[in-house]
């Protein structure tokens, strides 16, 4: 069973409740997940700080699902807010090993962030799929290896046409 975690952004809450009830609804359909816990922050920028805390908490969770949502203002903020959640979370996967699943939007206002929530194109949903995807993907390429699985040059020549040389 996965244990997944999901931060959520509290600010832009008309969409990040919806990416969060979206993201819930998908780890609660899967039968081979189950929610670890929610935590919430005031914004996305803290998103990245609490995601470290979970990842190095014991156990520390599967993956971690992030949401939350940006949407432009007067100045570029937005841009530079952006760049610094992106870089942090992904950085702390890399440096962790728990892979975060990244469901922020980033909109020119808010009826585009709200699209971004609907059931055509719905970020929530994709943040949660791409969590539990890349939770299984971990397993199964840290598992140990069979001892079957040892590298076989007659098997790869044996597929190369003998007029290839």
């Amino acid at each position: 069973m996965l244990r997944i975690a999901v931060v959520v952004a509290d600010f832009n809450e008309e969409v990040t409740n919806r990416l969060l009830a979206s993201a819930l609804k998908t780890l609660t359909e899967n039968s081979e997940t189950s929610l670890d816990r929610i935590v919430h922050v005031p914004g996305c920028f803290e998103i990245p700080m609490a995601a470290k805390i979970l990842s190095l908490s014991h156990p520390a969770p599967h993956a971690i699902v992030c949401l939350g949502a940006v949407i432009q203002g007067v100045t570029d903020q937005n841009t530079h807010l952006m760049r610094s959640v992106m870089t942090g979370l992904q950085s702390l996967q890399l440096q962790t090993g728990v892979p975060v699943s990244c469901g922020i939007i980033s909109a020119p206002n808010l009826e585009k962030a709200l699209d971004r929530t609907q059931k055509d194109l719905d970020r929530g949903r994709e943040a949660a799929q791409a969590a539990i995807a890349m939770a299984n993907l971990k397993q199964e390429m840290t598992a140990p290896a069979s001892p079957v699985s040892r590298f076989d040059e007659s098997i790869l020549l044996s597929r190369v046409p003998s007029n290839s040389y």
